[in-house]
């Protein structure tokens, strides 16, 4: 979308790859190409057949689960941290592979990829990490809240391997690296088919039962069509936005809380800049941590970390409180997943009357304004100002309200 989008007021839910929108992606397309000749379902246990049933690799996926199906007694939990597993290895063993195909970038903007591929893969296995502890814990008492914040994790999983390989820009590189993560990426898709599958996958085992537990061996959960936390509430806010953050966004310039720093170009807060804000986010922190951004353009490249969670962020406006950068692909030689001038990865972020700008221009190339993939986010009356790739929502739950987007091209990944 080229050209300007002046004053475009819109109120929308990303949720990143996840759900049915990534199962589409992954299982809807021509099921023909990934057709095996010989069934490999056909000569494995009825567990097995249960479980890879929903999946297009089914190879894979009776590789990766054979060992599970040794034990007699296994239950559908011991299967599904199984494919997790699996997938976790993979990932790793692509990480190493990664190191020797590293040494071939003779570029700097390509060396720079595949140091971001680590960074990505890294965040790949924690995602894997939460979702297994997840299927481990007792913190969720019904499949469908964990099949929910599952296909949340293992979407991520799937977007990280494909920003890493669409951060290389030499074909020859881009196809040996796509093809070190294709085992990697069968199973990430595998696992994600299983868990949007759970319920008639775990009524295939036999049971019935309405008491929930991945432990059993044989169950059956009905599943609830109305309770879909991709829902908007009668307000238009997504059902997992907490009841305080709703109340601090339902008007632009009021009900913002108290801030415990204050950031001004021109001495009258704590600090300067918000880098030096960031840098005194209190460890161990419960609640908010409540940054005010005066007004002012602040010329500096911003990353809220995965540890700094739960930032509320408000500026006096989005055309008053502007964070401004120039990386691009072109100019500055740096990959898109490094140009952005704001990056968000810390869960529960939220942003309001605050402008985002990358300034590279249409030579520059790809040139991020904002990069979020902090999960449950929100951005209210905020305005994201770039060229190519303004706004680059990357994985994970967000929302935006009143977002303005111009100056060339709105690009969701």
């Amino acid at each position: 979308m080229k050209g300007k989008l002046i004053g475009l007021v819109i109120s929308i839910i990303v949720l990143v790859g996840l759900g049915a929108l990534l199962v589409v992606t992954v299982r809807g397309a021509n099921k023909n190409a990934h057709h095996v000749p010989n069934n490999p379902l056909s000569t494995t246990s009825k567990a097995i057949q249960a479980i890879c049933n929903p999946t297009d690799y089914k190879e894979a996926c009776v590789r990766s689960l054979t060992p599970i199906a040794y034990n007699k007694t296994a239950s559908p939990k011991d299967y599904i941290q199984g494919a997790i597993n699996a997938t976790i290895n993979a990932i790793i063993q692509s990480i190493e592979h990664s190191k020797d195909l590293s040494k071939e970038a003779n570029d700097p903007l390509n060396q720079m990829a595949f140091n971001d591929c680590k960074e990505l893969l890294q965040f790949a296995i924690d995602e894997l990490n939460d979702a297994f502890n997840n299927v481990v814990s007792d913190q969720l008492h019904t499949i469908n809240e964990r099949e929910y914040e599952l296909k949340n994790w293992l979407s991520a999983t799937i977007a990280y391997q494909e920003s890493c390989i669409d951060g290389i820009n030499k074909d020859e590189l881009k196809e040996k690296m796509a093809i070190n993560l294709k085992d990697a990426s069968h199973l990430s898709s595998n696992i994600l088919a299983i868990i949007s599958e759970i319920v008639p996958v775990l009524n295939s085992f036999g049971l019935q039962t309405s008491n929930v537990s991945l432990n059993r061996r044989l169950l059956h959960v009905p599943k609830n069509d109305n309770d879909n936390d991709n829902d908007l509430d009668h307000e238009g806010y997504p059902s997992w936005l907490p009841s305080g953050d709703r109340k601090l966004l339902r008007r632009i310039n009021m009900n913002n809380p108290r801030p415990n720093v204050i950031v001004a170009q021109d001495g009258s807060g704590q600090f300067r800049t918000i880098n030096a804000a960031l840098r005194a986010y209190p460890k161990g922190l419960r609640g908010r941590y409540v940054i005010y951004v005066k007004a002012g353009i602040y010329n500096e490249q911003v990353l809220i970390t995965k540890d700094q969670v739960n930032i509320f962020m408000f500026g006096d406006g989005p055309r008053r409180t502007i964070v401004t950068g120039r990386q691009s692909v072109n100019g500055t030689k740096t990959t898109t997943y490094q140009s952005a001038t704001f990056a968000v990865i810390g869960n529960g972020f939220v942003g309001k009357s605050m402008g985002f700008r990358n300034t590279a221009g249409p030579e520059g190339h790809q040139a991020v304004a904002l990069r979020v993939q902090s999960d449950m986010s929100t951005f209210y009356n905020c305005r994201m100002d770039g060229y190519q790739d303004t706004l680059y929502t990357q994985a994970h739950r967000q929302f935006y309200k009143l977002a303005w987007f111009e100056h060339g091209r709105f690009h969701i990944w």
